[in-house]
């Protein structure tokens, strides 16, 4: 249920993309930074799968392959069609839970070329299995976007790529209402912040879904 309240924000960031950017002073945040890797960071039912979403829509609808590589197989079609994603335009990489397996995809995945956006989901990953991860990785990572015209979005609890990362956007969940009595409640309304951490603003974008 949550997956499909935060489907339903993607035209919500859509709109405020432009406030956030004057206000964070950072013109251009929310569009992909081209060859270069961005961290979509927040827990469950933060918004940062909206996020992740509206990207992977703006890229297919504009014409672009764009690639999932699925570490947890969380990934909806369905909610990611609702949001605007053209399925025939993207490649899913199920890999089992299995991290080692995800990062490999992923290496080959760049190294192929020929995709405007590879989104990296390592989103119910826990801390310490994250902070395990060789920084080599995200350094061929980096080396293999470099004068190109692909990005790499990353979705996880915390940074991961440390230095490598170029931008980062974090998001909070700050209140979830629902609608009805238990057990049969549904989401009514869920508010969310972001920030820029990557560039550094400090100004929290509020945010809110409606269920």
């Amino acid at each position: 249920m949550a997956n499909t309240a935060l489907a339903a924000s993607v035209q919500t960031l859509s709109r405020l993309a432009a406030r956030f950017e004057v206000r964070s002073g950072t013109p251009g945040l929310w569009t992909l930074a081209r060859g270069g890797i961005t961290e979509i960071l927040g827990e469950m039912s933060s918004g940062r799968t909206a996020m992740a979403q509206w990207m992977l829509a703006n890229a297919t609808q504009g014409g672009e392959v764009a690639a999932v590589v699925d570490c947890d197989d969380a990934f909806d079609p369905g909610s990611a069609r609702k949001a605007g994603v053209d399925l025939a335009k993207l490649l899913w990489v199920q890999c089992g839970h299995r991290l080692e397996i995800a990062l490999k995809a992923t290496d080959l995945i760049l190294h192929s070329g020929g995709f405007g956006l590879v989104l990296l989901d390592l989103g119910d990953m826990h801390s310490s299995i994250l902070q395990r991860i060789p920084g080599s990785y995200w350094y061929r990572f980096q080396r293999a976007l470099e004068h190109t015209p692909s990005a790499l979005v990353i979705v996880a609890r915390q940074p991961v790529a440390r230095s490598c990362s170029i931008r980062q956007i974090a998001f909070q969940q700050q209140r979830l209402c629902w609608r009805g009595c238990p057990p049969f409640q549904t989401i009514e309304r869920l508010e969310l912040q972001a920030v820029s951490q990557k560039p550094m603003s400090g100004v929290p974008l509020p945010l809110e879904v409606a269920g």
